[in-house]
C-alpha cells in the first residue's frame, strides 16, 4: 500500500513537471513579442529538438544555382536540411547543427557550405565554406533579426516563416571568390528561411 501510494505521488510530480515546463514555455512567448530582435537577459530553460529548416534563394541570387548535398534535399531554389539540438523555451538561446549541406554554382564556379550550425544566442549561421574544392574555411556564414511575425509556437512544436538570412561579412571573401561577377554583396539578403521542429522532454 505504502508503496502503491509512493508510486502515485512519484506519477502526481512528474506530471506537475511537465505541466510547469509547458507553463513556462507559454508563459514566455509574450516576451518573445516584447523583445523582438533583443535578447533575454534572462534565458528561459533549454529543451532538445529536431527538425528541418529550409533556405530558398531570393530574387538577388538569380544568377547562380542552388542544390542540396549529403542529407539535404532540393526542390527548385531550395535545400532542406535535417537537424537536431537544443533550444529555449524563452527561443531567446539555442544552438542546432544541420545535417547535409548545399551547394550554390555557376558553370564557372561552386561554393560548398558545410556543417551548417544555427546560433540562436548571436542570430548567425556557421558553416564551413570551400571554393572549386579547395581546403573548408569555417566562417559565420549567415546573419538574421528575430521578429515575432516570424515565429508560430503549438507546443511541442515551433515554427519559423519567411526568415530573412544575410550573408554575413566573414563569408564575402569566400562568395567573391566563387562568384567574382555576382550582383549580391555581404549584408544582403541571400536566403530565406522556413523551419519546423519539435521540443522534446529532456531525460
Amino acid at each position: 500500500m505504502r508503496i502503491s501510494k509512493r508510486n502515485e505521488r512519484n506519477g502526481r510530480n512528474e506530471q506537475s513537471k511537465q505541466n510547469r515546463r509547458k507553463r513556462i514555455f507559454l508563459l514566455s512567448l509574450p516576451a518573445v513579442a516584447a523583445l523582438g530582435a533583443v535578447a533575454a537577459v534572462v534565458v528561459g530553460p533549454t529543451l532538445p529538438l529536431s527538425g528541418k529548416g529550409t533556405f530558398c534563394l531570393t530574387g538577388a541570387a538569380t544568377d547562380m544555382t542552388l542544390a542540396g548535398t549529403g542529407e539535404a534535399t532540393s526542390s527548385g531554389r531550395c535545400v532542406a536540411l535535417p537537424g537536431k539540438g537544443n533550444l529555449s523555451t524563452d527561443l531567446m538561446a539555442g544552438d542546432i547543427p544541420l545535417r547535409g549541406g548545399m551547394r550554390l554554382y555557376t558553370a564557372q564556379h561552386r561554393l560548398d557550405v558545410t556543417n551548417l550550425r544555427i546560433r540562436i544566442d548571436n542570430r548567425t549561421t556557421s558553416a564551413d565554406l570551400s571554393v572549386d574544392g579547395s581546403s573548408p574555411v569555417r566562417v559565420t556564414f549567415l546573419t538574421y533579426a528575430i521578429s515575432p511575425r516570424h515565429v508560430t509556437v503549438t507546443y511541442p512544436t515551433v515554427g519559423a516563416r519567411a526568415m530573412s538570412l544575410r550573408l554575413a561579412e566573414p563569408a564575402g571573401p569566400a562568395f567573391r571568390k566563387a562568384f567574382p561577377a555576382g550582383r549580391l554583396h555581404q549584408g544582403e539578403e541571400l536566403f530565406t528561411f522556413d523551419g519546423t521542429a519539435t521540443f522534446s522532454s529532456p531525460r
